[in-house]
């Protein structure tokens, strides 16, 4: 159900995840495999290349109570510690997510995230919102959920 693009809801955010591990080791949690790592319920399908989702230019599937998600990395650089995606949830949103993993001081690192995402119709809209108002927890959630793999090697709700 497509409607006129102004009438949709966009937000953008950015905020920082701080964790115990160098950049060397922090950056490979941040692509389709290493997510599996820490995020409980992660369960991408690579589309392409079919044996591994990672890298620039890799495709994979995450399924959300919404549908069917596609995601596209269009960054991978590991010395930069940079890496970048899109994903599309069709008919409900489109979301563009960076992150850049770097030094901070006692073989620590932090992950500057940024997102953008767009409604993509009218039951979008509130979904979009809340993401956006609700953003800082989601980067609080995302630390905790690090420091849990870091210190217990299990996702944050794998309990």
């Amino acid at each position: 159900m497509a409607t006129r693009a102004d009438s949709r809801v966009h937000i953008e955010r950015a905020g920082v995840v701080r964790m115990a591990l160098t950049t060397t080791d922090a950056f490979p949690l941040f692509n389709a495999e290493g997510e599996r790592r820490w995020v409980a319920g992660w369960d991408p399908h690579s589309v392409h290349p079919a044996d591994s989702g990672v890298g620039e230019g890799a495709v994979f599937q995450t399924r959300k109570g919404e549908g069917t998600a596609t995601w596209v990395q269009t960054r991978h650089d590991p010395a930069a510690g940079r890496a970048s995606f899109v994903y599309v949830l069709p008919d409900h949103h489109v979301a563009m997510v960076d992150v850049r993993v770097i030094p901070d001081g006692d073989g620590r690192s932090r992950a500057a995230v940024k997102y953008r995402m767009t409604s993509l119709s009218s039951d979008a809209d509130d979904f979009v919102r809340a993401f956006g108002e609700g953003f800082e927890d989601f980067m609080v959630h995302w630390e905790e959920a690090i420091r849990r793999h870091i210190v217990e090697g299990m996702p944050l709700s794998a309990r």
